[in-house]
């Protein structure tokens, strides 16, 4: 691509995840509570305690059904925050957005190895401009552990079919059991692995003139897989054990039920979709790619797009094991969605659990980068034109990405609810599809709800101010003094606070005291209903 000093893209890479890192030291604060964080925070501490007590506390398995889910990132969050100085939320959204480092670390190095330094550059930038994963990195304890897991797993398995060792092997090991550990689902990666070496087993067998034979392919394949595929499995295998106290119990049986739970998973709530309420046991088949369709950059998209026209082209230019690599990438980005969009299994929350495709998919994006600027200098007539195409591109880029980064900032610390140009942004989304899924806004509409009281005087000496909440109660509760009393959403109440999903703002009539929006799209509401109030006009009842 361009021509730069031997170390400027390393050194551009390692700026960016410098960058990154100061944004999560300086922000992580500013993320609320997620509707599951309690649940998940009370598993982790569960699986500190079975440990603590000698495998004896079972306790794990009596918290909803997230015993289906390995602790490696819950169990791993509880045993830190025994030493941080934060709340058991803000150390988890530090260690997930480190999680979420870590992967865009791996896409960086994942990049590499399919297309030199500028490839890896530009998917870690694609990655890292990418709000919907930005987003989840602070306050997604399955999804983002287990996305940085697989770019890991992917770029050891390269290392490995390049030159088998006992080092990368057991990298490779350890890193696929932590990503196992997160969700069995994971599993998948190892057939696709399988099915890499099985593809560049047969490329001889297929090209004209070598006298290959379906024996020697099977020989070849087999042999690969025996070196680089069982040794990490054998390692993999105990790791997952043991981050995950309920698969310890039945170590065959369990992993096999929790995969099959997963297969058609028995969530049944309202989900929105096009402006249309599905069940989430009853989606259309184009729920997956619809929600990617709208989530995604318009870049990103594109780049897509150039990178499946390409493909042949790119293949050509790959080695062997980075062939292998390529299908291990591209199935483990694409099934998973069309088996969504075959088996319609239960789906809700966007796309958060299809999340690892954005890492993977940045890395296809970047190899398209680099088709596009070659194409683009293979028609311009002398190198001094074709240096001025390639700034121009590269200008083209950078504004796309500054566009994506000025609306993160807009949004922040709601990255997660960005929406492209297709549906007229945020703005047009609202009301179509979902936004704040989460109830994280809870947070700041907690804390302006305490800022309009106290500008009131306070709560009256012995009285307590009961709020009825429609949405998660955690995500508020933290964030308010003792005098404040939650209630189911319909009972006598002071204040009402919803979020703006499911339409709950509309549940209780009353004065609108506070709304915490971004762009112009609410996302939390807080209403006042004990009658006659004036309306307090604070610094911030609408942060734009």
């Amino acid at each position: 691509m361009l021509k730069a000093h031997p170390k400027f893209f390393h050194y551009a890479a390692w700026g960016v995840l410098g960058i990154v890192l100061i944004l999560i030291l300086t922000t992580f604060l500013d993320y609320g509570i997620t509707w599951d964080e309690e649940l998940q925070s009370q598993y982790g501490q569960a699986i500190v305690d079975y440990y603590l007590s000698g495998f004896k506390d079972d306790r794990y398995a009596e918290i909803f059904n997230l015993y289906l889910y390995g602790g490696t990132f819950d169990g791993l969050a509880s045993a830190i925050d025994r030493f941080t100085p934060f709340r058991v939320y803000d150390t988890r959204h530090l260690l997930n957005a480190l999680f979420g480092l870590l992967g865009l670390w791996g896409v960086w190095r994942l990049g590499r190895i399919f297309g030199g330094g500028a490839v890896g550059l530009m998917a870690l930038i694609l990655c890292a401009a990418t709000p919907v994963y930005y987003g989840h990195m602070f306050n997604n304890p399955k999804d983002i552990p287990f996305a940085a897991g697989l770019v890991w797993t992917i770029y050891y398995m390269i290392r490995a079919a390049e030159k088998p060792s006992l080092s990368v092997v057991v990298k490779a090991g350890l890193v696929l059991g932590l990503t196992l550990g997160v969700r069995i689902g994971g599993v998948m990666v190892i057939g696709f692995w399988c099915a890499g070496i099985g593809v560049v087993s047969l490329l001889p067998f297929l090209k004209k003139g070598n006298r290959v034979t379906a024996l020697d392919v099977l020989r070849t394949g087999r042999h690969r897989a025996m070196a680089e595929v069982l040794p990490a499995l054998l390692i993999a295998y105990p790791v997952m054990l043991m981050c995950w106290p309920w698969a310890q119990q039945h170590p065959i049986q369990n992993p096999l039920k929790a995969l099959g739970a997963f297969s058609n998973f028995p969530q049944d709530v309202e989900v929105l979709l096009n402006g249309v309420i599905y069940r989430s046991t009853e989606l259309p088949w184009y729920y997956v790619p619809l929600y990617f369709g709208i989530q995604t950059p318009l870049l990103l998209l594109f780049l897509w797009a150039v990178g499946f026209v390409c493909l042949p082209r790119m293949w050509r230019a790959l080695e062997r094991a980075q062939k292998q690599g390529l299908v291990t990438l591209l199935l483990m980005a694409l099934f998973p969605v069309l088996y969504a969009m075959i088996r319609r299994p239960a789906l809700y929350d966007t796309v958060r659990h299809f999340l690892f495709v954005i890492p993977l998919g940045s890395v296809v994006a970047a190899l398209a980068v680099r088709e596009v600027y070659a194409w683009c200098r293979s028609l311009c007539p002398t190198e001094k034109m074709g240096q001025r195409v390639g700034l121009l591109l590269g200008a083209v880029f950078a504004l796309s990405i500054g566009t994506q980064i000025g609306t993160m900032i807009l949004l922040h610390p709601y990255e997660y609810i960005f929406a492209n140009a297709l549906t007229g942004g945020v703005q047009g989304a609202y009301g179509q599809y979902e936004s704040d899924y989460w109830g994280s806004s809870f947070k700041e509409a907690a804390k302006e709800l305490q800022a309009l009281v106290a500008h009131e005087g306070g709560v009256p000496a012995g009285k307590i101010y009961k709020i009825a909440i429609c949405g998660p109660w955690d995500s508020a509760m933290i964030y308010l003094p003792p005098d404040f009393e939650p209630v189911v959403a319909n009972e006598p109440a002071s204040f009402f606070l919803s979020t703006t999903r499911w339409m709950c703002q509309d549940m209780r009539p009353g004065k609108e005291v506070i709304r915490i929006a971004r762009m112009g799209v609410p996302l939390s509401i807080v209403k006042d209903l004990r009658g006659g109030y004036q309306y307090y006009d604070g610094n911030r009842n609408e942060k734009r």
